[in-house]
């Protein structure tokens, strides 16, 4: 199976500053991603995200509601031991050098709720701990992070965006350099598959697809038939493997991969900053927490996921207590935020999403270089 080249290695913690930066701009993101590939403006990447979606979108109210519990200390208003009037209004429109943010689309099979009942007294239920409860087995609870249904719909939108890119060589050329996006998000979401509880068709032949979706990342992609030849047969492989069967004449691949392996930490913050711009821009109201619910829900743990992601072996901060300060709590705030949207609790869910900001902006300006 070909083996991610070193381009899965160069994002480590000398090369990207704040894995979990995921709310800022396009420009802070440039600061932190070393010497990945830097991403495209938010123009664009909304562009390429709303040719495979309806353009309907909600748009965010100018201002959310106040989304933490308010405490005064000395007349002043304080959120988490923090002045109140130190918070942005916009944080991303801020981040951006006061740009401001449009609305984002973004594709994806809607599905309904599956995880996590709400209580009867209709209040959420947050997840004790700053981290969801290990599986009883001794590994990540990935059932509760991310529920296979979720992940499945996950992995559907990714193979209905990569079939519309990779129709022609035109249709390549003009996505090639949004593909490494995608297909670290499936290798990681294949790679969570093998160690998932839960069941799913293609689950037996998830590590093939984990390793191919790796290794179309770990191309340098360009302009060209060359380049898209190059990558048909791999892509073409994990349809068949998506259909349910195994393509003939794969190498062997171990069971379990650590995800450091797979999937570039640079290209899931690319994801992440899809995600968090989206909850951002179209989830600014009660009502449009009810229109999107299960967008938000599926946005929430896959922002969920790729938190719990970047603390696994390989990505360098397994064992740094600070780092994992500010993941783990991010992790949290994604599934609160999810108990929220299925409560209709609008001021829960932009509490989570405020604390999603704050995890990313302490953990930059304390792993910055």
């Amino acid at each position: 199976m070909n083996k991610p080249e070193p381009r899965l290695n160069r994002n480590r913690i000398v090369t990207f500053v704040s894995p979990i930066c995921v709310c800022l701009s396009v420009a802070i993101f440039t600061g932190c991603g070393g010497s990945s590939p830097a991403p495209a403006p938010a123009q664009n990447q909304t562009t390429t995200t709303a040719s495979t979606t309806p353009a309907t979108q909600v748009v965010q109210n100018t201002q959310s509601q106040q989304s933490e519990p308010v405490e005064k200390k000395d007349d002043r208003k304080m959120i988490d031991g923090i002045p109140y009037d130190v918070w942005f209004d916009n944080p991303l429109a801020v981040a951006g050098n006061n740009q401001a943010v449009a609305p984002v689309s973004l594709p994806g099979n809607k599905i309904a709720a599956t995880s996590n009942t709400t209580p009867a007294n209709g209040k959420m239920k947050p997840p004790a701990g700053e981290s969801p409860t290990p599986a009883a087995t001794g590994g990540i609870d990935w059932k509760t992070i991310i529920p296979m249904p979720i992940l499945e719909s996950h992995v559907k939108d990714i193979r209905n965006r990569l079939t519309k890119n990779m129709q022609s060589v035109g249709t390549y050329n003009t996505t090639y350099l949004e593909l490494p996006t995608f297909t670290s998000t499936l290798a990681a979401l294949a790679g969570i598959a093998t160690e998932h509880s839960a069941d799913v068709g293609w689950k037996k032949n998830a590590k093939f697809l984990r390793d191919l979706a790796a290794s179309i990342s770990s191309e340098t992609l360009m302009r060209g038939p060359k380049s898209y030849k190059k990558i048909q047969i791999p892509f073409e492989q994990m349809i068949v493997i998506l259909n349910g069967s195994a393509p003939a004449g794969l190498p062997e691949s171990p069971e379990k991969k650590p995800l450091s392996e797979v999937a570039s930490m640079g290209d899931l913050m690319k994801r992440a900053d899809i995600a968090y711009k989206w909850l951002k821009s179209n989830v600014g109201s009660a009502d449009a927490l009810k229109s999107e619910k299960e967008k938000v829900i599926e946005e929430s743990h896959l922002l969920a996921a790729i938190a719990k992601i970047t603390t696994t072996e390989g990505y360098g901060y397994v064992d740094d207590e600070g780092f994992l300060s500010h993941a783990n709590p991010m992790s949290k705030a994604c599934l609160e935020m999810v108990e929220a949207a299925k409560s209709d609790n609008f001021e829960e869910f932009d509490k989570g999403l405020t604390r999603i900001y704050k995890a990313c902006t302490e953990c930059h300006s304390e792993y910055k270089e």
